[in-house]
């Protein structure tokens, strides 16, 4: 799967699609056509988890065009996305270990500007801050009380590419009695206009972290690779 350049002012980025993308019904076009429909294509099959994952269908998944929380290092972040132009989400596929029960999900995007640098450099700086307050605003949303969280960056190690940004993320938030905590592997793969997020869900007590390292290899490869 390749990407093209930033398109000209005027030219395909503006056309909208007449028929609706596998998004929310009664959503108002805003989406590229060409690009929604490379956004949709299967990036990843289970086999590139390894044993014991499989598909799983996310039925209740709501995809959200706006991914951040409401504090100000979101805001920060919010406003770099935008100055790019959002022109294609796909959001919701996700991939389950058997054994362990870890849950793995991608949101692909892609932007009219392939320049990423201060999308990149926004993230840098307030990656860990915003990520959680966001978490804190999807417990609120649901009407929870958050628990104690706290995102921060790991320090690549010779396996990561430098196009992969990877932060991980500790939840004490738990409403059951059973004091589970829960940790999210956060992925960001930066590859032009195509911007994928992979995040891996698992137990405090289970690794993940050689799967969530390749599995974003594996993506960035498939975007930067020509077919």
């Amino acid at each position: 799967m390749t990407w093209g350049r930033r398109r000209r002012a005027g030219g395909p980025v503006d056309a909208r699609s007449p028929r609706r993308r596998s998004g929310p019904a009664g959503e108002a076009p805003w989406w590229d056509r060409a690009d929604q429909e490379l956004a949709e294509r299967p990036l990843l099959v289970a086999g590139d988890f390894g044993r014991g994952w499989t598909d799983v269908a996310m039925p209740n998944n709501a995809e959200q065009l706006d991914p951040l929380g409401d504090d100000p290092d979101s805001e920060a972040v919010r406003h770099a996305r935008a100055e790019r132009r959002l022109t294609a989400l796909d959001e919701g596929r996700a991939w389950r270990q058997r054994t362990v029960g870890s849950l793995a999900v991608v949101r692909l995007e892609v932007f009219a500007d392939a320049d990423e640098v201060g999308h990149r450099a926004a993230w840098r700086d307030h990656a860990e801050a915003s990520l959680g307050g966001t978490w804190r605003a999807r417990w609120t949303e649901r009407d929870l009380r958050p628990g104690w969280i706290e995102a921060r960056w790991v320090e690549p190690d010779t396996r990561q590419e430098p196009l992969i940004d990877w932060l991980r993320i500790e939840d004490h938030t738990d409403h059951t009695d059973a004091g589970r905590v829960t940790v999210y592997e956060h992925f960001t793969i930066w590859a032009g206009r195509p911007h994928v997020t992979l995040i891996v869900r698992h137990d405090l007590d289970v690794e993940t972290n050689d799967v969530g390292v390749a599995v974003a290899a594996t993506i960035l490869t498939r975007l930067t690779t020509p077919a």
